[in-house]
């Protein structure tokens, strides 16, 4: 189990970068006035249950179909359709990094903000807000899914690979957690350093994506005949 954590929790560091695991939560801190901190806190709870809940899901799928999944990506038609998966990927990549346009919606989303730790904020918008964030998202978290298909491809029993993911959760939502105990402890001084790293995610945030898409695809693609016939023309060429 030691060497399965090591292996996953590198993972989960890089998924406490991710939009609902940081960039919500903080840009949800920086609500002017009106703030429930305690739904903040809430947000953070259902974003981990959902994370959890999902990749169980995903990994009893992964038992039940993992000898036929593996007989299928072994065969041609499995080779094709994960070299045709990671050139596509490879291109996303490029279009969402260099490509595509940003959109504005700001007013939409401060009424999202409103609904989940505003005044006006109750249970039943919190909980649909963090849901959202997570199905929304879950396609580009790479890392994470990366983590299901090691933990599936373990010996570990079901149990202690439910009780890995559990860690992974809160991993992800960790920096989240102590940045609102901060925000609720010395609102004042983590104002400043607050609006800070928003910047710093809002400046990234799409060229981090970008990478990790593009990871994704090359992960697929190194897997494939046809990235071996591109590496021996590139290696015949030099």
């Amino acid at each position: 189990m030691t060497d399965i954590l090591i292996e996953v929790l590198p993972l989960a560091l890089l998924d406490t970068l991710s939009v609902s695991t940081i960039a919500i939560p903080v840009w949800f801190l920086l609500m002017p006035r009106g703030l429930r901190i305690g739904y903040v806190f809430g947000y953070l709870f259902f974003v981990a249950i959902g994370y959890l809940f999902l990749g169980l899901l995903l990994l009893t799928v992964f038992s039940a179909v993992h000898d036929e999944l593996r007989s299928a990506l072994n065969s041609p038609a499995g080779d094709q359709a994960m070299s045709v998966a990671g050139v596509i990927l490879l291109l996303i990549a490029v279009w969402y990094g260099l490509l595509r346009r940003e959109r504005r919606g700001s007013g939409r989303l401060g009424r999202w903000r409103e609904i989940a730790v505003g005044e006006s904020a109750t249970p039943r918008g919190l909980v649909i807000v963090a849901a959202l964030a997570v199905l929304i998202e879950v396609a580009t978290m790479f890392p994470y899914l990366a983590a299901i298909g090691r933990l599936g491809r373990s010996d570990l029993p079901w149990h202690l690979q439910a009780a890995v993911l559990a860690v992974y959760c809160l991993v992800m939502i960790a920096p989240a957690f102590v940045v609102t105990v901060a925000r609720f402890i010395a609102k004042n001084l983590v104002r400043s350093p607050l609006r800070r790293l928003d910047g710093w995610l809002k400046r990234n945030a799409r060229e981090n994506t970008a990478w990790l898409i593009a990871l994704a695809g090359f992960m697929l693609l190194s897997n494939t005949t046809l990235y071996d016939r591109i590496m021996n023309f590139v290696s015949s060429m030099t």
